[in-house]
């Protein structure tokens, strides 16, 4: 009898410490998932900006020295170069048109036309403060041959020309050519006018 008691009492001594251990484990899984999980996700947030800053640090005081500051000109300098090619000046737009309409001889397109969409006001581009757009529609007569030879001059042109759109209307006649309706667009760097 005595083995049973001890057996029966160990069995719920086992049972109630099992069950103790198993709330204790659940609170502390619960605690590590509600408090210890955001601070570790937070402290390695923390790291990776502290880095950043470091690095930022870094740099910092690289471009106090003066050849990191030569450097950091000369890429300024060859950057603005590669803005000119895409970007005109606001009184080199102006001559534009008159480069298109060299083109267009080059080429021998013939009833060359070109309308500016803009009288001295360009369009705003959308979320660009520095640089608007100017827009053309050009008009002529020309065979395949010469539209693609006029086109492949445009697309080599500095500053970059776009192409928004294009036409070709079949001539009536073998050989008076395609009428050809295109509508070309270029940026323009704003004035300053303060």
């Amino acid at each position: 009898i005595g083995d049973l008691i001890m057996q029966r009492l160990l069995k719920e001594y086992g049972m109630t410490l099992g069950i103790i251990w198993g709330a204790c484990l659940m609170v502390f899984v619960f605690m590590y998932v509600l408090v210890l999980s955001p601070q570790s996700l937070m402290k390695q947030k923390f790291s990776s900006e502290l880095e950043e800053k470091k690095q930022d640090y870094v740099a910092a005081r690289g471009a106090s020295q003066e050849g990191a500051r030569k450097r950091l000109l000369l890429e300024v300098e060859e950057l603005e170069d590669k803005l000119r090619s895409y970007v005109a000046d606001s009184n080199g737009s102006t001559n534009l048109t008159f480069d298109i309409s060299q083109i267009a001889n080059k080429n021998n397109v013939a009833s060359f036309s070109i309308k500016s969409k803009a009288n001295n006001n360009f369009f705003d581009v959308p979320q660009c403060s520095l640089i608007s757009e100017n827009r053309m529609d050009v008009s002529f007569m020309s065979d395949f041959r010469q539209f693609a030879m006029f086109l492949n001059s445009l697309e080599r042109h500095e500053p970059v020309v776009f192409v928004d759109s294009f036409s070709i209307t079949r001539g009536r006649h073998s050989d008076s050519g395609h009428r050809v309706s295109m509508r070309l667009s270029v940026f323009v760097e704003k004035r300053n006018d303060s």
